[in-house]
């Protein structure tokens, strides 16, 4: 039996913004070579806030991903997914932290830096952020992210992950059902 919401309704608009913000990264470069004023600070300092906005946008097609999961589940008649189960139950983790949990501090850490300031609060944000090596002692943590990513974790599309990691949850809600 299939349920409406199987369908991955955010997967397309997500997409699109990937791509976009890879264009714009790829842009960066473009920029250093016809003006030499922009050089590797700026260019990282652009990657952040690019790569950055690409990770909340994965925040919230996340959220959406477990409201839609929870619906199905409630109309199989099982309990609800809290999301940290949720986010937890991506098969690539570091130190117990999943690679969904690692996107979702990351994205908190963009959205929350500036008040942050160099003194990184002891918090769950920041506990996940460590657990893949990233802390305030990171001169681009958000670089280093992208990085980890797709070198470490073997991703070059954060779609690829997260809508994996969405197909992983429907289908262990079909077995428990």
């Amino acid at each position: 039996m299939h349920h409406m919401l199987e369908a991955d309704y955010g997967l397309g608009p997500l997409s699109d913004v990937e791509h976009t913000v890879r264009a714009g990264l790829d842009k960066l470069i473009e920029r250093n070579k016809k003006e030499p004023w922009f050089d590797g600070l700026w260019m990282n300092e652009y990657g952040e806030v690019l790569f950055g906005s690409l990770l909340v946008a994965c925040q919230a097609y996340c959220v959406g991903c477990l409201a839609d999961i929870n619906k199905i589940r409630e109309n199989l008649g099982l309990k609800a997914l809290g999301k940290i189960e949720a986010y937890r139950s991506h098969c690539s983790s570091r130190n117990n932290f999943s690679a969904i949990e690692f996107i979702n501090a990351a994205a908190n850490y963009f959205k929350h830096r500036d008040e942050w300031g160099a003194m990184w609060p002891n918090n769950l944000t920041s506990q996940t952020l460590a657990a893949y090596s990233v802390t305030s002692e990171s001169e681009f943590p958000l670089n280093k992210v992208q990085e980890i990513i797709e070198n470490e974790l073997g991703y070059t599309k954060l779609c690829d992950l997260v809508s994996g990691w969405r197909d992983e949850l429907i289908k262990k809600t079909k077995k428990e059902s």
